[in-house]
């Protein structure tokens, strides 16, 4: 068993500033090294604490990166679809793919936002049943997608909103509630 002294954690802090202290069962802190930690604001870890933070963090980034995964691919097959119908529409699909996914990569604030302020996305039976359905269909799961994601990375929010918004427009395009040059200003 060692005992860490303040000494050693200042020369260590001098070195390179940490901001945890990561103490496992064969370490002890001297009274002084556990004030140096403590004026210093620094934050003690256990060998379990640490674990569970790997764990959580890990756990964090498959289900994240398993999201975008399947947001990818619906987003993918959904431009597939749209390219037989209007190709215009299949390249605005891209887009927010192409937008979208690298955005759910950077780190942002945990500002949170709703997904209030986007409107609902509605499906009438007259239109899943037209050639455009099958596409209208894959554009409602992806907007379900992206309610799931923002409903786990609420810092997320902003970014997921615009998404929700672009891909309402373009439910509206297809359904013809707006009109392309309307379209093109909103997205």
């Amino acid at each position: 068993m060692h005992f860490v002294t303040e000494s050693e954690l200042r020369m260590d802090f001098q070195k390179e500033p940490f901001t945890q202290f990561y103490l496992n069962n064969q370490l002890r802190l001297t009274p002084g090294a556990k004030q140096f930690l403590l004026d210093k604001r620094i934050k003690i870890m256990s060998e379990a604490e640490l674990r569970k933070k790997d764990n959580a963090t890990e756990r964090q980034l498959n289900s994240l990166t398993g999201y975008k995964e399947i947001l990818s691919s619906e987003l993918f097959e959904a431009a597939r679809l749209a390219i037989d119908q209007q190709l215009n529409v299949s390249q605005k699909i891209i887009d927010i793919e192409k937008t979208l996914l690298p955005a759910l990569e950077k780190v942002v604030s945990d500002e949170e936002a709703s997904l209030e302020k986007t409107e609902e996305f509605q499906l009438d039976a007259v239109y899943i049943f037209s050639e455009r359905g099958l596409l209208l269909i894959k554009l409602k799961k992806i907007y379900g997608m992206i309610h799931l994601i923002q409903a786990e990375y609420p810092q997320y929010s902003k970014i997921l909103i615009e998404a929700n918004q672009k891909i309402n427009d373009l439910k509206k395009q297809l359904v013809g509630e707006t009109n392309e040059k309307t379209f093109n200003e909103n997205v």
